[in-house]
């Protein structure tokens, strides 16, 4: 791994861990939650990382499905739909095809297994990672990165940005029963704000979401759990 590429490394690897976190628990994604925080760990010293290892490490996989049902579930406490935390239902709409026109723009299609919007909170974090590895191999090629920072900065300012950060913070606060939502969320709450920091972004924050009973089930795959 070279200087210039450890950043890229680091950054799709962090959103890569975060977007498996806030997916379905199986014992294949648990597994590469706690490989991905123990890489992020040798690339340097974390506590937050550190604690989503020793919660992966505390809970089983059917507790965590348990957990996850409970949160963004039946009678969902967390929406993980940027849609959900959009008041105008007629931008609701227009939000998902954006963000569906950002994933086919890159071959992303709706075709992952995850049969998920694409304005489902694992689909988003993954279109971050995967725009960090296309820059990754963009810079070891020796090629222009400018368009691929552009579109990235384009998705948090308009999408990711917009809503994660009360996302993050409600699945916070909901999950005092869950060390590794809670400890996932906090280290995802942290993660944007740095990356927005780091691009000089302030996007128009969305709202927590209304109290609803549950979230609409939709048949769009998520397109970006197939880019890499």
């Amino acid at each position: 791994m070279t200087a210039v590429a450890a950043p890229e490394v680091r950054l799709a690897a962090l959103w890569r861990l975060l977007s498996l976190g806030f997916t379905p628990p199986t014992a294949e994604t648990v597994a590469e939650v706690e490989v991905l925080a123990e890489g992020l760990l040798e690339i340097e010293s974390s506590p937050e990382i550190e604690e989503v290892i020793a919660a992966t490490r505390g809970a089983s996989v059917e507790e965590l499905a348990t957990q996850f049902h409970e949160l963004f579930g039946g009678t969902v406490r967390v929406s993980p739909y940027e849609g959900s935390y959009e008041l105008d239902p007629v931008r609701q709409g227009r939000q998902m095809s954006d963000v569906a026109a950002f994933y086919r723009a890159f071959g992303a299609e709706p075709n992952g297994p995850g049969a998920e919007r694409p304005d489902f909170v694992g689909c988003e974090l993954e279109f971050l990672s995967f725009l960090e590895l296309r820059r990754l191999t963009a810079v070891e090629a020796g090629e222009d990165v400018e368009l691929l920072d552009e579109i990235a900065a384009s998705f948090l300012a308009d999408h990711a940005g917009r809503w994660l950060p009360t996302f993050f913070a409600e699945v916070g606060q909901a999950a005092e029963h869950s060390s590794f939502y809670r400890t996932v969320a906090t280290l995802g709450a942290q993660a944007i704000h740095d990356e927005l920091a780091r691009r000089a972004l302030e996007p128009a924050p969305l709202p927590q979401r209304q109290s609803r009973s549950s979230v609409e089930s939709d048949s769009f795959e998520c397109g970006a759990t197939t880019s890499h």
